[in-house]
């Protein structure tokens, strides 16, 4: 079998059991997921190393690229957003990420960096990426899986929200370009990074 599908099939099934397995037992949400997405890892790097998208001529310089990357994203959304409240009471942010904003606890935020801003986005770029992006790719136009992989991205967050679409296009679009996961990685990183301390700064912006 392929490595990247052996993988994907094996991240699956470990995902599966750690959702059927999360009903029946009280434990903290968060250090399950850290304690699955790193379950996870460890299988798609024992399996499919090669093929799963860290390796790179320079890692530090794709890791350097996804920081230029997200930061002229991150400019030009609180650009838009400022421009929006010209029209939109609450502008883009209020508006579109209202929902997706929320902070965490003073006891939970180590807990929420490493699983939500680290291990999280990490194995996230591994699975949808390097694994199932480059595994469609090798039959599909580029075009096409990055609609399709974005639409799964989004789904398995809980709704296809049109944050998560757009950063599952972008991730994609890095990848297709660089052919590695590390832009699309720190990318994601920086996204969800936004996404936890835009409510401390949000009635500023």
């Amino acid at each position: 079998m392929d490595r990247r599908l052996a993988a994907i099939v094996a991240v699956c099934i470990i995902e599966a059991g750690f959702r059927f397995v999360s009903g029946h037992v009280a434990v903290d949400r968060l250090a399950w997921t850290l304690l699955a997405r790193t379950v996870e890892m460890g299988f798609i790097l024992a399996i499919a190393f090669e093929q799963c998208g860290v390796v790179a001529s320079s890692v530090r310089r794709e890791m350097a690229l996804g920081l230029a990357v997200s930061a002229a994203f991150g400019v030009l959304v609180i650009a838009g957003d400022l421009a929006s409240r010209l029209f939109i009471d609450g502008g883009l942010l209020g508006g579109l990420l209202g929902g997706l904003l929320a902070g965490q606890s003073a006891d939970a935020w180590l807990l929420y960096f490493f699983t939500a801003c680290m291990v999280g986005p990490f194995v996230e770029e591994l699975f949808f990426r390097g694994l199932l992006y480059a595994w469609m790719r090798q039959g599909l136009a580029a075009w096409l899986c990055i609609a399709l992989t974005s639409v799964l991205f989004a789904s398995v967050h809980g709704h296809l929200s049109v944050v998560q679409l757009v950063g599952g296009v972008l991730f994609a679009c890095l990848y297709e370009w660089r052919n590695n996961v590390w832009p699309g990685f720190v990318l994601h990183a920086a996204a969800n990074f936004g996404l936890w301390v835009l409510p401390g700064i949000h009635p500023l912006v």
